[in-house]
Order: C-alpha cells, then structure tokens, then sequence
C-alpha cells in the first residue's frame, strides 16, 4: 500500500493547492493520499476563515482519501514543531511513506542539504545571528544573512527544511512540487492568487476578484467567514484578567513582552489595534499573533511541554465514503485512533488531556463564529 501524505491549512483551499495535490498524485500514483490539516487555528497565528469539518469535506472532493486533524498546540506554531507535528501525526500509518510539500526551490536535493546545513551550526553562523538579532534583525532574515542563502527568505522552502528533518526522524521519503506565486502577495492578477490575498478579498466582499481562484465547492462555502477581529473582546478580557506574572508563564512569552501586551490591552479597541501596539522589531507579527492566541487558550510553557510529549494520535476529521479500509490502518496509533464521539473514552490519560486542550480551543472558536456546532464529534464522509 503506497501511501503519500501533505501538510496543509486550506484556509480556503485554491487552485494553488488543487494544482500540488494533482501535481503529487500524478508522480507518485499513490494507494493513498492523506492530509494532515490544521484545525479551527491556523500556524501564523490566525482564526481559520471556515470551520474545520467544512473544509476537510472540500478536501476531501479535492482528491484526498482522509483527512487527519494537526493537534492545535502544534498547528498554532513555529515551523520546526508544525512540521513535526505533522510528521508525528502521519506516523500513525505505522508503515513508511512520502510527505509531499510545495517550496520555492522545488529542488529537493538542495533543500536536503541546506536542511542538514542549517541543522547542524557552526558556533560561527550562530554568533552571526545572535548579532543580527541584537541589531534588530527578524531571525528569518538574520539567518539569510548570516547564510548567505536567499532561499531561507522563503517561508515555504524553511518550512521545508523542517520537514525534511522530521521525515529523516521517521525514515519518511520526501517529494517536492515548486511553489508558484507570493505567499504574501495581496495581487490577484496572475494564474495563481495566495490564500493571504483571497482571504483579504474576502473579507472585503470581492468575490468576483477571486471567483477563478476557487473550486466551486470551496466557493460556495464562503459565507459567514470569520477573521480575527472576531477575537477582540474575548483576548482583551484574558488579558486583563491576568497580570503581568500570569502572562510570563505563558508560552513563548520573554524578555519581558507581557508588559508590553498588558500596556497595549488598556489602549487598544480591536484586534488590528492590539497587535499593532504590541508589534517591535524584535517580535514578528506572526510571533505575535500566536502569542494571542497561546493566552487565550491559556498555554503556559509548562503545559506545552506536557502536550508535547503526547503519543501520537489520529483525529479523523474526514474520509472517503468507498476508503474505509483507511480506518483499520490507524487503527493501531499508539496514541488511539479518534473517529466519534465513543472513541474518546478509551484515550489513555495522556492524549485524553490533549483532546480536552482542543476541546477549550474550539470552544473558542465557537464563540468567535457564534456557532453552536460541537466541533470534536462531527464526521465527515
């Protein structure tokens, strides 16, 4: 049984990633195509515009057999711990296969090898960073810098080098398809259009500039879309509530940012406000987002540690109707195999507290959607 596997938010699902997934399936001819999907919460620190059971049954029709759900405290994440929380989900086949990811490159053979560079610094690459950050520099582009290697500028060809990595970790083969388009353009004028910029058109009701960007599936979804703003008054609450030691406990907060956010909660009225107020060059917007969100699900450092160290599990959020089989191959996760509401019962103690994480999560994002629909249960077919 040959299985292929990729790693996506679909947040929404364009012809972009329709464009990978037929590109993948062509050249590796898989028994299996599996998708490892974020959930209701997105890697750069965003709210997804659509509910997560909607958008795997639009993947679904995009052509995977299943859709596994990423645990959301590795989803909302840097790209070394998304990446191998995703390598860690697909480990749940309990047989090798071949993780398919887009980058900029599309040179698999160099990617390899700057993943083993980059893996592997020299105390001199590092000194150079550290200086770099110290100037003000966002570690992206100091580590660019100090490499001498524009490649480490793109988002997708460093998410790749942790994929790589991962992959090595679990004997996993690796296949890239090169990435067309801007992953931040906010142009819609070329064959191919970023989710950032669909997104944008989205929320500002242009759907006749995006129409073309979009399986009709994938369009007709786009109603009642939720952006971050939806998030405003429920961080500024948490916020407030928790002092400045509180906030120093959560995850990724240092070097003395819960000032800074608790500062910018007295003085901010939106989502826009609040991230603007808290921004310094030290601190990447996505960095920051994330930050927002950790606190709102009340992840401290300590209990991200414990989250980590869970087994692996498979979440199904969605499987082809006529692949049932698919089932009976994840059957055998160490962490347990989550299909509907009963499975949940037989968890040991460990992935039940991981599961009730994400059960806080989208009960948050259940609030922001003003959506009553129990997200843990639902089954798509």
């Amino acid at each position: 049984m040959k299985i292929v596997a990729t790693v996506a938010e679909y947040n929404p699902l364009h012809t972009g990633h329709l464009y990978h997934i037929d590109e993948t399936k062509r050249s590796l001819q898989p028994d299996i195509f599996a998708v490892v999907q974020s959930g209701n919460f997105c890697q750069r620190g965003d709210i997804a515009i659509i509910e997560k059971h909607r958008r795997a049954a639009a993947t679904i029709k995009a052509g995977a057999d299943v859709v596994l759900e990423l645990p959301a405290f590795y989803a909302v994440n840097c790209a070394e711990k998304f990446a191998t929380g995703a390598v860690k989900t697909l480990s749940c086949f309990n047989t090798p296969l071949t993780l398919s990811f887009g980058s900029e490159c599309g040179d698999l053979i160099q990617l390899e090898t700057l993943s083993e560079t980059v893996h592997n610094e020299s105390a001199e690459i590092s000194k150079t960073i550290k200086s770099k950050l110290d100037e003000g520099c966002l570690y992206a582009k100091a580590r660019a810098e100090a490499y001498g290697d524009e490649a480490l500028n793109s988002p997708n060809n460093v998410l790749a080098l942790e994929y790589i990595r991962a992959c090595k970790a679990y004997g996993f083969d690796c296949f890239t398809v090169k990435r067309t388009g801007d992953y931040n353009s906010a142009e819609t004028s070329g064959e191919y259009a970023s989710a950032t910029a669909i997104r944008d058109n989205i929320f500002k009701c242009n759907f006749d500039r995006i129409s073309r960007f979009l399986p009709s599936y994938m369009l007709s979804e786009l109603t009642n879309c939720i952006s971050n703003e939806s998030l405003t008054d429920m961080l500024l609450y948490k916020i407030n509530s928790l002092n400045a030691d509180g906030l120093s406990q959560i995850f990724e907060v240092s070097e003395g940012l819960e000032n800074r956010i608790t500062t910018a909660a007295k003085t901010s009225k939106t989502y826009a406000e609040l991230c603007a107020n808290i921004k310094s060059k030290r601190y990447p917007m996505a960095r920051i987002k994330r930050i927002l969100l950790y606190t709102l699900f009340g992840l401290t450092k300590q209990y991200a540690e414990a989250l980590y160290s869970t087994p692996a599990y498979a979440r199904v959020l969605a499987v082809r109707s006529n692949r049932p089989d698919i089932l009976s191959l994840l059957s055998n996760a160490s962490g347990g195999l989550i299909v509907r509401e009963k499975d949940l019962y037989s968890l040991s103690s460990e992935v039940k507290e991981a599961v009730e994480f994400e059960k806080r999560v989208d009960s948050i994002y259940a609030v922001a959607a003003k959506n009553t629909a129990d997200f843990n249960t639902v089954f798509v077919d």
